[in-house]
């Protein structure tokens, strides 16, 4: 049964933070009339750039894992905000994305949120 630990941890670690972020994206940018169909679609996208983005990046700095390295938590944080970014000209908000502050507050809670939960569940050494 140890062998399947990593794993479980793992998508613990996973459904938490999109579960977390899901929560933050709905309170910084869900209109009040949004329904419960709103909040399921947002996970879905969440949990996608999670599992595309977040997860590589992830794998890179596990190579030395230390538990709540800051330096981590700026790469996850660049990588959010270019994902963010991105998604945010994509669905055509324009440049204003630039310059508004809830694309960077949600970049950095969502680069939180992860690391955070990746240094409680699977990083296994504090080097701190």
């Amino acid at each position: 049964m140890r062998m399947f630990l990593p794993a479980f941890n793992y998508v613990c670690m996973l459904m938490l933070s999109v579960i977390t972020a899901t929560f933050v994206y709905t309170m910084l940018f869900a209109p009040p009339e949004s329904r419960f169909s709103y909040v399921e679609v947002t996970s879905l996208f969440i949990l996608i750039a999670y599992v595309l983005f977040a997860a590589p990046i992830q794998m890179v700095l596990h190579r030395h894992p230390e538990k709540f390295r800051r330096r981590d938590l700026l790469v996850y944080f660049i990588g959010a905000w270019v994902v963010c970014s991105a998604l945010a000209l994509w669905i055509d908000y324009g440049v204003v994305v630039f310059i508004s502050y809830k694309v960077y507050l949600f970049s950095f809670c969502a680069a939180f949120i992860y690391w955070l939960l990746d240094s409680v569940f699977l990083k296994k050494k504090n080097q701190s």
